[in-house]
């Protein structure tokens, strides 16, 4: 039986005929839902078409392409624009089939891109020609037949919209210029040889778009500075056989070179402390005239003057590292660790240490022959500065996660300087507690004491804005003016303070940005579980405890519940599940808990002494006020207590069970003798009653200190004695070999005698 076709095929076939041109960019949406419908038959085999539908399958699908080519190389640009978006949703849902017969369309694609269409009708030429070009890609045949001969003129057309003319600026808009960007960065690794002859082409055109300054005549978004650095560091695919490993160690090294020459003009307002290493080090700069970079070549980044174009540049510089980080290479590379955390070092030992107390000049030593107005903008980019460098740094933490634990400590240290130097900008804030948050799940439980100590600032900020945000936390009181001075009489007052009544006061909250909060709120959640509790401060964990609470943070409330605060003395503090429990009744978590959680389970640290061990208070000093002759009096009472009810504790032995009375009494002739026996037992009582255990006087304090047991295992059961059987048939045959034991233990008995008389 025939399988029956679509009806969307037919539809799709219908309107593409009887629409107008004009209308049809009104209609994609609907025309590419019923190609969405069509993918049986559009990637169905041509004898399969024939077979199950006759004909009618394959004359409507070659009406369909037939109706597409027509729009594409009509005169209509709103039917070229409607036969491109066509294009690409056949490609994707028709597969081989398709592609080999969509030559002519590769062509008309490339002469739309090349003509003066819309941005919009080039942008999305650009973005089909793309996928066609990686979906050929497996096939051998398709990638001579379509991809090499045309590749070559997609990459010229390219490049032409790109590239701006010497003394023009560029016509063409940034939105496409990334779309580019983005075509080659994904193409580049599939064709590298294709795209080796235009490398230098390719860096020259985007050489703008990289890290732009102020200095700069147009202003690059975000998303086109990452596309071009994409696109640069993905070229290292191109280099013949194992070459691509050196270009990318080539341009980081010299993105290093050019990070530290930049640094040596836009902080030469300050006498470094920073000492260069791994090749790396301070040059001297002239201090005439504003600060200065870059160059007119195509190897180098355009010039930039000033400091504010100065920093922008740093910054970007900071942001280029990370992406080539960021992004995979094409075989393994070597990173210089060392010498991207020198470079981080060089610009985050430039900080405050006591932000409230000191100004900028007073912090650092600063050289006197730069102006005070280069210096304060200096300042007022450092705090970005610094945010760029922590992001270097986090993105090595992410890409080389275990083999980082040894830089642990080091960048700790300045991420401590740093959030103190900014603690005031929320966005020093939410970087730190990102970067914190990556180093803590890394080597948090082998951070030190002290490590853990200097993170105090850290956690006591993050626990503050998630308050502050949920409206728990209550802004420090104004010192308000005394209304008696008669130097402030004039001074204007907000009148409606005064008609605000002081009961009906209501904490504000104040909202931060989800990106803030989620970082703080993911640094709450792993502080119970990632840093050792042992070090860290109960006035922190009950903090942190507090803010879980507040702020209805499930994950951080049971990361609580599963790592229970201990101090020094082994004291557990309480569990906040019943907050969890309250908050959270149907989580599957929380179940878990309810089933495996046990009152008096936790256990302790290695090498730390449980709750009985622990001296308490005040118990020695009562021990040593004891009389002497109180002490004897006890230890009289004592010796004959333990003389009466000794044999409560000694261990009980099973009863002998009845012999016959027929069988000889077989004695053990390695049991110690009776006189034996007296002696031992009596140098113990001795002994014991040499050494009588302390105990408090009768005149003691009645209520002694209170200290916690932990519950203790009952003792173990004595088993019931066995009841003596009657033998049976068998053992009574048995009395032969009973006979030869007597026998020999007769003989053992006479050997003693003997030896006895001797």
């Amino acid at each position: 039986m025939a399988a029956s076709l679509p009806p969307d095929l037919r539809v799709l076939c219908r309107k593409l005929t009887s629409i107008p041109p004009t209308q049809l960019p009104h209609a994609l949406p609907s025309l590419i839902n019923h190609v969405l419908h069509c993918k049986e038959p559009l990637s169905a085999p041509q004898e399969r078409k024939v077979k199950d539908s006759s004909a009618e399958g394959a004359q409507l699908v070659h009406k369909l392409k037939a109706s597409i080519t027509t729009h594409l190389n009509g005169r209509s640009r709103e039917a070229r624009f409607t036969a491109i978006g066509l294009i690409k949703a056949v490609v994707d849902v028709g597969g081989w089939e398709v592609l080999q017969g969509c030559k002519p369309w590769v062509g008309g694609l490339l002469s739309i891109v090349e003509k003066s269409d819309p941005a919009a009708s080039k942008e999305l030429a650009v973005v089909t020609l793309t996928r066609i070009y990686m979906l050929v890609q497996p096939y051998q045949t398709l990638v001579r037949e379509i991809a090499t001969p045309t590749i070559p003129a997609f990459i010229t057309t390219c490049l032409k919209l790109i590239k701006a003319n010497s003394g023009e600026s560029l016509q063409t808009p940034l939105s496409v210029v990334e779309t580019i960007c983005d075509a080659f960065s994904a193409l580049i690794p599939l064709y590298p040889t294709t795209f080796r002859p235009s490398s230098s082409k390719i860096k020259a055109a985007i050489r703008s778009f990289l890290v732009p300054t102020l200095s700069d005549d147009v202003v690059v978004p975000q998303s086109l500075q990452r596309a071009s650095r994409r696109l640069v560091i993905s070229l290292h695919h191109v280099a013949a056989k194992s070459g691509g490993s050196d270009e990318w160690a080539k341009l980081v090294d010299l993105l290093l070179k050019d990070l530290h020459s930049t640094a040596d003009q836009v902080l030469r307002a300050i006498e470094e402390s920073w000492e260069g290493s791994n090749g790396y080090s301070r040059s001297q700069v002239e201090l005439d005239g504003e600060p200065h970079g870059g160059g007119a070549s195509a190897e180098v980044l355009p010039s930039w003057t000033g400091i504010n174009a100065g920093a922008d540049r740093l910054i970007g510089l900071f942001h280029y590292l990370s992406d080539c980080l960021r992004y995979p290479t094409k075989a393994p590379v070597t990173i210089p660790t060392s010498a991207l955390v020198d470079a981080a070092s060089r610009v985050l030992l430039i900080a405050r240490l006591s932000p409230k107390s000191q100004s900028w000049d007073q912090a650092l030593p600063t050289v006197a022959a730069i102006g005070r107005e280069e210096r304060e903008e200096l300042w007022a980019a450092m705090p970005d500065i610094h945010i760029a460098a922590l992001h270097l740094l986090q993105t090595l933490f992410q890409r080389l996660e275990q083999n980082t634990v040894a830089l642990a400590p080091e960048v700790l240290d300045h991420l401590v300087r740093v959030f103190k130097s900014g603690i005031n900008l929320p966005s020093v804030r939410m970087t730190g507690y990102a970067i914190l948050k990556e180093i803590l799940i890394l080597s948090g439980p082998t951070l030190s004491k002290s490590s853990v100590e200097s993170l105090d600032p850290l956690l006591g900020a993050c626990c503050r804005d998630l308050q502050q945000d949920a409206g728990h936390l209550k802004e420090s009181e104004k010192p308000t003016a005394s209304t008696t001075d008669p130097k402030k009489n004039s001074i204007a007052a907000n009148v409606d303070l005064f008609l605000q009544p002081q009961a009906s006061a209501v904490v504000a909250a104040t909202p931060l940005d989800p990106e803030h909060k989620a970082a703080a709120s993911a640094l709450l959640a792993i502080i119970p579980s990632c840093l050792p509790q042992r070090y860290l401060k109960p006035s922190v964990r009950g903090l942190v405890d507090q803010t879980a609470i507040v702020t209805s943070n499930r994950d951080a409330m049971l990361a609580s519940v599963l790592n229970p605060y201990k101090d020094q003395r082994g004291r557990v503090y309480p569990s906040i599940l019943p907050h969890l429990t309250q908050q959270f009744p149907d989580d599957q978590g929380l179940e878990i808990l309810r089933t495996n959680l046990r009152a008096g389970a936790q256990s302790l640290a290695e090498g730390e002494p449980p709750l009985e061990e622990l001296p308490v208070a005040g118990e020695e000093e009562d021990e040593e006020e004891v009389r002497d002759e109180e002490m004897k009096d006890d230890n009289t009472e004592e010796e004959s207590a333990t003389r009466k009810t000794g044999d409560l504790f000694k261990p009980s032995t099973l009863p002998t069970p009845q012999l016959e009375k027929n069988l000889p009494i077989q004695s053990n002739p390695f049991a110690p003798s009776d006189k034996v026996k007296s002696t031992a037992a009596d140098k113990d009582r001795n002994a014991r009653a040499g050494s009588p255990p302390k105990r408090k006087h009768e005149g003691s304090d009645p209520a002694p200190p209170k200290r916690q047991v932990l519950e203790k295992s009952s003792p173990d059961r004595v088993l019931a004695a066995p009841v003596p059987t009657a033998p049976t048939a068998e053992e009574e045959d048995d009395d032969d070999d009973d006979d030869e034991s007597v026998h020999l233990n007769m003989e053992l008995d006479e050997d003693d005698e003997e030896d006895d008389d001797e």
